[in-house]
């Protein structure tokens, strides 16, 4: 049976199981109308469990017709394993081709991309109102830098520089109300000077003997605090530094 004939077999069957009768089917291909003709019947009669087409004897011996021309079909041998290694090979190059390559490191990097970029989303929106000392803090002070280096308009860095610090005194007043100890950073006007309490923006600031102090203040200059808030409500500097 040739990969043609097959393939029409397979045509006629598909019309056949469409309602399309035997006879008109067969007149679309009368080169093979003889040896399609007993196929049809016996593939009606199979399909169908109580078929009126013929009597009890014709569909016996068109069944066995169809049997008989299955078992003439060739024995596909099983394929060894040297056989099955050669077609995993072949697979293989094929798909090693440049531009398949290119295609798979494209879609790699999108995926890459967008999945970092949700996986981003994510934990900024998870990190927005978080305190210091917290899990995702640092994720939030990384969201502010990236945001802070992006822009490039000197009057719109100012405006973030102080959106940020405001969120800094934000947090101070919060981690206050729970009493908790943590890290801070903020930047605020000198208000008062003494020898080892300054108030700084409102808060008093303690500043030990071993203070690093970049230069000189003077009240009303606008410094930045890093130190250490304690559960007590104790803020000890650890660094100042004079912005102006």
């Amino acid at each position: 049976m040739t990969d043609r004939f097959e393939s029409i077999l397979d045509e006629c069957i598909s019309a056949l199981q469409a309602g399309v009768p035997i006879e008109e089917i067969l007149a679309e291909v009368p080169e093979y109308a003889d040896e399609l003709r007993s196929l049809l019947y016996a593939a009606t009669v199979l399909a169908d469990p109580n078929p009126a087409l013929a009597p009890e004897q014709t569909k016996s011996a068109l069944r066995d017709e169809y049997l008989r021309q299955v078992a003439e079909l060739p024995m596909v041998p099983m394929p060894s394993f040297g056989e099955k290694i050669g077609a995993v090979f072949r697979i293989i190059n094929k798909r090693l081709t440049h531009r398949a390559i290119l295609n798979d490191l494209v879609t790699i990097s999108i995926t890459v991309f967008l999945t970092l970029l949700m996986a981003g989303l994510l934990l900024n929106y998870l990190a927005v109102d978080t305190l210091p000392g917290d899990f995702l803090y640092g994720v939030k002070r990384i969201s502010e830098n990236v945001q802070f280096a992006l822009t490039f308009d000197e009057d719109r860095r100012v405006e973030l520089n102080e959106k940020f610090n405001q969120r800094r005194l934000r947090e101070i007043e919060q981690l206050i109300e729970q009493n908790r100890a943590a890290v801070v950073q903020f930047q605020g006007v000198l208000e008062t000077k003494g020898e080892n309490l300054w108030v700084v923006e409102g808060h008093p600031v303690f500043l030990p003997d071993d203070i690093k102090i970049d230069r000189e203040a003077q009240e009303g200059d606008t410094v930045e605090v890093i130190g250490l808030l304690h559960a007590n409500n104790v803020l000890v500097a650890d660094t100042i530094k004079v912005l102006r």
